[in-house]
């Protein structure tokens, strides 16, 4: 019997391609981006924080001037609000907003592992740690 997958690189980078994709049309339909979405997450982990302490944490996924520009915007939409001269938190608007975008995540994810049973994927899960850590 002949196989006929591809190679696993072949359904690893589609995979992420489509997710990345979605989640992208998720943070479009919602005039945000990856990094707003990180800030407004990162608030409702913590409820305020420090803008150095905001920039230190995000520091690997954007530099500064983009942090701070976002920051900024998020401002001006109600989003988010200055406490003092350096802490930011988010307004209840923000809440509101961060739950909706959160909310629409997760009904994405769990379309994208719709009819894995559990224990397929931690399998898969697992599977793609080995990789990993064979290639590390």
């Amino acid at each position: 019997m002949k196989n006929n997958k591809l190679p696993i690189g072949y359904y690893l980078k589609k995979a992420d391609n489509l997710l990345t994709e979605g989640i992208n049309n998720i943070f479009k339909a919602l005039d945000i981006n990856r990094l707003k979405w990180q800030i407004l997450h990162s608030l409702t982990d913590n409820k305020r924080i420090d803008r150095s302490a905001m920039a230190s944490s995000l520091g690997p996924f954007a530099d500064e001037e983009q942090i701070k520009l976002s920051i900024a915007d998020l401002i001006e939409r109600g989003l988010v609000q200055q406490i003092g001269d350096t802490d930011i938190k988010l307004t209840n608007k923000g809440e509101e907003f961060h739950q909706l975008c959160f909310q629409k995540q997760k009904a994405f994810r769990l379309k994208a592992t719709e009819g894995l049973s559990q224990e397929a994927y931690f399998k898969t899960i697992e599977t793609l740690e080995k990789i990993i850590s064979n290639l590390e």
